[in-house]
C-alpha cells in the first residue's frame, strides 16, 4: 500500500495526469477535471482540517479563485460580480450533468480566444485555462503548511501497489509505485 500525501496527489494527478491528457487532446475531459480541481486547490488552503465537509462546494471552489493568484482572472465570473456564475456554470455543470451551463463556452486550439465574450456567453479556451491551473497548483504545492497536523501534511490517498503480474496497466501512470487510479482491468 503506498500513501500520497495532498501535494503529491496534486503533482500526480492534477498536474502529470492532466498533462497526459491534454496531450492526447481530450480537451473537453480536462475541463471536467479542472473543473472540479479548482474546489479541490480551495480545500486544499482552506482552513478547515476536513476533508469532506458538505454543503462547502460554492465556497472552496470561489476561495482557490480569490486567494490563488494564477486564477485570479476568472474574479469577474463569480456570481457576486456578474451572472455568468462560474460555479454554477462550469463546476457544477461538468460535475453533475457533464455540460457547461449556457452561460459559458468551452474551447480548444483556436477555435475561440480565451475569456472573450460573444452572444452573451464568455468561452473558456482549454489550453488557457489548463496554464492557470497547472500554475494555481503549483502555487498550492508551494505554500508552507507548517504545522505537522495540518491536513496538508498528512496522509491523504492511500492505493494499492501495482503488482508484477497484473495486466491492463499504464506503465506511463504518473502515479508511480501506487496503482494508475484511472486503470481498469476491463481494459476501459
Amino acid at each position: 500500500m503506498a500513501t500520497l500525501n495532498p501535494k503529491e496527489f496534486i503533482q500526480a494527478v492534477f498536474i502529470n495526469d492532466l498533462s497526459g491528457i491534454m496531450a492526447i487532446d481530450k480537451p473537453y475531459i480536462s475541463f471536467m477535471v479542472m473543473a472540479i480541481g479548482i474546489e479541490f486547490l480551495g480545500k486544499c488552503i482552506s482552513l478547515s482540517q476536513e476533508w469532506d465537509e458538505e454543503r462547502v462546494s460554492r465556497m472552496r471552489f470561489e476561495e482557490a479563485i480569490k486567494n490563488i493568484p494564477a486564477l485570479h482572472s476568472y474574479i469577474p465570473l463569480l456570481k457576486e460580480n456578474n451572472n455568468y456564475d462560474l460555479y454554477v456554470s462550469l463546476r457544477c455543470g461538468l460535475a453533475h450533468a457533464a455540460k457547461p451551463k449556457y452561460e459559458i463556452t468551452l474551447s480548444s486550439k483556436n477555435e475561440r480566444a480565451h475569456l472573450v465574450t460573444q452572444d452573451g456567453r464568455v468561452n473558456l479556451k482549454c489550453e488557457d485555462f489548463f496554464a492557470d491551473f497547472v500554475a494555481a497548483c503549483r502555487e498550492v504545492i508551494a505554500m508552507n503548511f507548517s504545522s505537522n497536523e495540518d491536513k496538508m501534511n498528512k496522509p491523504f490517498l492511500a492505493v494499492p501497489a501495482i503488482s508484477s503480474n497484473q495486466t491492463g496497466t499504464n506503465p506511463g501512470s504518473t502515479l508511480i509505485g501506487p496503482m494508475n487510479i484511472f486503470n481498469s482491468s476491463r481494459g476501459v
